[in-house]
């Protein structure tokens, strides 16, 4: 289950976060030119769906949310 969910799961959920990200980012961008209105079409869904996307994608997805013993530094000897 473990190499299925390495190999399969995260790779398509990162692209599925990342495709949402951009739509976020998109409504974002264009309702701070002016162009879009927040309340028509529910806009605000998606503006309001932008920091959680980035909250998740940096704890799962990004380098800096990494737990996985390669990510971690390697312990130093004289902090012993």
């Amino acid at each position: 289950m473990n190499i299925w969910r390495d190999a399969v799961l995260r790779p398509v959920l990162l692209v599925i976060v990342l495709g949402l990200m951009v739509v976020c980012a998109k409504v974002a961008l264009g309702w701070w030119k002016g162009e879009l209105v927040l309340t028509e079409d529910g806009n605000w869904v998606w503006f309001l769906l932008f920091p959680i996307l980035l909250i998740v994608w940096w704890r799962y997805f990004s380098i800096f949310g990494c737990t996985a013993p390669a990510c971690m530094l390697p312990e130093d000897e004289k902090r012993k």
